[in-house]
């Protein structure tokens, strides 16, 4: 099979809802908003979802503080493997946590590359909407996570920048170049 990022589409449904129980049984504390989305919408059979995607797409009905975004699903033919979000742009508050690009890959695909691989395809992505250098946060305690932005930072290029402090967080930054 050939590993794409996709948007969203009912086609996967199938496997996005065996994810759903995977992240619902393994909660991570990390989790995104994306993973957070698609888990509310499966109380409602994805009904608005769909839309809502498409529309934060578009910059449209977004909440106060939120920037236009596209929501890819990695999958490996018919199979979810995890969810990446891609910020358009950056606010004050994203250039500290969050970034441009937060992604999740379901509990039973973990440690397995996907992440990385992954993330790569969104960094093509970003490249393709005019974005020269992405920014990834991670929780200074998500392991995982650093060795994944780490990895393609070494790959892409790019620099560690100093970690946003806050009385109760340190949130690791790195830039990655796309180009």
């Amino acid at each position: 099979m050939v590993m794409q990022l996709v948007e969203p589409d009912k086609k996967y449904l199938p496997s996005v809802y065996e994810a759903i129980a995977e992240y619902k049984s393994a909660p991570s504390k990390y989790e995104i908003h994306a993973v957070g989305k698609i888990i509310a919408a499966s109380n409602d059979g994805f009904k608005d979802y769909f839309k809502n995607v498409e529309n934060g797409a578009k910059g449209i009905n977004l909440k106060p503080g939120y920037v236009a975004y596209t929501t890819f699903w990695l999958v490996d033919g018919d199979k979810y493997i995890g969810s990446f979000d891609l910020r358009h742009s950056l606010t004050p508050a994203l250039k500290q946590i969050g970034g441009h690009i937060a992604y999740q890959i379901r509990p039973s695909a973990q440690r397995k590359g996907y992440a990385s691989h992954g993330l790569a395809l969104c960094l093509a992505k970003a490249k393709e909407m005019g974005i020269t250098q992405v920014l990834i946060t991670c929780n200074a305690d998500n392991s995982a996570s650093f060795g994944v932005m780490h990895k393609a930072m070494s790959k892409f290029g790019g620099f560690e920048d100093s970690p946003y402090k806050s009385a109760d967080l340190v949130e690791q930054r790195i830039w990655i170049n796309t180009l």
